[in-house]
């Protein structure tokens, strides 16, 4: 569906139905996607993990040795309040859930009490006949929130070369890893930009981690230093 028809039927729906949580359907005052019971059930991470073998990193300090980027998780996708957001976000275009999404990861962050220093944002992006499907770039909006609220760089310094099928599709890691490759590149113009540079690598989901696993090979084939994926849930 074309973006400007996704806001009119979203219009058209906030005039003829009230809104209601989109989990548990209680009915709500405008502006509002989730009750205050909902949005205080869910039940945000402490610390970074291993992105294999999904060990707890405490206190950010134990490395666990088995790849070259840590993941940070806000949430996790069993979460059904999570899940609820995050699917409505970005498989039936809520693009106002942003901020909320946004605010989700940003309380992680600060659970974490992590030092953000020398760090930039990049998003994970779309390809262009995606983006234009969609209507607009769920990690990208996740970014902005992000980067505003802490003051920190936002570099859109990857790009898709190949459109691929959508992962979910592939249950098998193997599947999923060769959909995946080879369909990034760093923007010529961004590459100074990342060199020697601490990332945050913005996504939305954390599933097996082939999507985040080729974006980390390019930023560090291009000289990026430490790299966070952070998203708002992991499965």
């Amino acid at each position: 569906m074309f973006p400007f028809l996704i806001k009119i039927k979203n219009l058209i729906l906030d005039i003829l139905f009230p809104p209601i949580c989109l989990h548990c359907r209680k009915t709500l005052t405008a502006n509002q996607y989730l009750c205050e019971t909902c949005h205080n059930s869910i039940q945000l991470n402490t610390s970074l993990f291993c992105p294999v073998c999904r060990l707890r990193l405490a206190e950010n300090k134990k490395i666990c040795g088995h790849t070259n980027y840590l993941l940070g998780a806000a949430g996790n996708y069993h979460d059904p309040v999570l899940r609820d957001l995050i699917h409505y976000f970005k498989y039936e275009s809520f693009e106002n859930l942003s901020p909320i999404l946004g605010e989700i990861i940003i309380n992680y962050l600060k659970l974490l009490n992590f030092k953000l220093l020398n760090f930039i944002i990049i998003p994970i992006p779309l390809h262009r006949v995606k983006e234009r499907q969609r209507g607009f770039n769920q990690s990208k909006l996740l970014a902005k929130n992000i980067a505003g609220h802490f003051n920190l760089e936002l570099i859109d310094a990857l790009k898709r070369i190949r459109k691929t099928k959508p992962q979910a599709q592939f249950k098998k890691a193997e599947k999923r890893a060769e959909n995946i490759k080879n369909c990034f590149a760093i923007k010529e113009s961004a590459i100074k930009s990342i060199k020697n540079k601490n990332i945050l690598l913005i996504d939305d989901v954390f599933t097996t981690g082939t999507t985040i696993n080729e974006a980390v090979r390019v930023l560090k084939q291009n000289s990026a230093k430490r790299i966070i994926a952070l998203v708002a849930a992991k499965a």
